[in-house]
């Protein structure tokens, strides 16, 4: 009867073992930025999976989570959140996040870095930071290299409110459907093509081809 009883105990154990576990996301952490050091810092590529039968609530995750470079931790600082405030039972969110939410010294270099959000932590992965760059040191012919260099960044998938961690201002006039034009001093436009993603909830926008560099004055509505 006792071998009967711790049985049942057993099992009865893995069962609320396997509901817990079941409780907590996956997270997928990668790097996206510039090959050469510019004033784009990269950012971190996150993609959250809801295994639970219930909703997550990202917001409050998102809001106590913490970065870990080289093994230290580094609290999240921001309160602030742009992406959706939850995931529904087995959906999805990919965004991006700053590291300047988390204020860690990242110095120049090599560094292993993951998240870490309620119970649970991503896998490790390696970036090389570079050193910090101000394009107004350089002259029009730098400035062009290094929008292209991260034209070649925003990779077809990449969801738009990644985009425009580093492209924050439109450009005036009429825009096209389905992409945007942005502006960057001095006088250079982006345009990036976006197509909707499927299940990504509100941020269901994805960069969807190639991105055009040019140069032109800006535009004004």
């Amino acid at each position: 009867m006792r071998s009967l009883h711790a049985a049942l105990f057993l099992a009865v154990l893995g069962l609320y073992q396997t509901v817990q576990a079941a409780g907590e996301p996956d997270l997928t952490l990668q790097f996206v930025g510039t090959q050469h050091p510019s004033s784009f810092p990269p950012l971190i590529w996150l993609h959250v999976t809801n295994r639970a039968y219930t909703p997550l609530d990202l917001m409050d995750m998102m809001v106590s989570s913490e970065l870990l470079i080289d093994g230290k931790s580094f609290p999240r600082l921001s309160t602030s959140f742009g992406g959706r405030p939850g995931i529904p039972p087995a959906g999805d969110w990919e965004g991006c996040l700053s590291t300047e939410d988390y204020a860690p010294p990242i110095t120049p270099g090599k560094h292993q870095v993951s998240l870490k959000m309620g119970g649970t932590r991503s896998n490790m992965a390696e970036i090389r930071w570079p050193a910090p760059v101000d394009w107004r040191k350089g002259d029009m012919a730098t400035r062009l290299k290094e929008v292209r260099d991260l034209a070649s960044a925003l990779k077809k998938g990449l969801p738009r409110p990644c985009v425009e961690q580093w492209l924050t201002v439109k450009d005036g006039g009429e825009q096209t459907p389905h992409q945007v034009r942005y502006y960057l001093e001095p006088q250079i436009k982006v345009v990036v093509p976006y197509s909707q993603a499927g299940d990504l909830g509100n941020e269901d926008e994805v960069v969807s081809g190639p991105v055009k560099v040019y140069q032109e004055v800006r535009l004004q509505d």
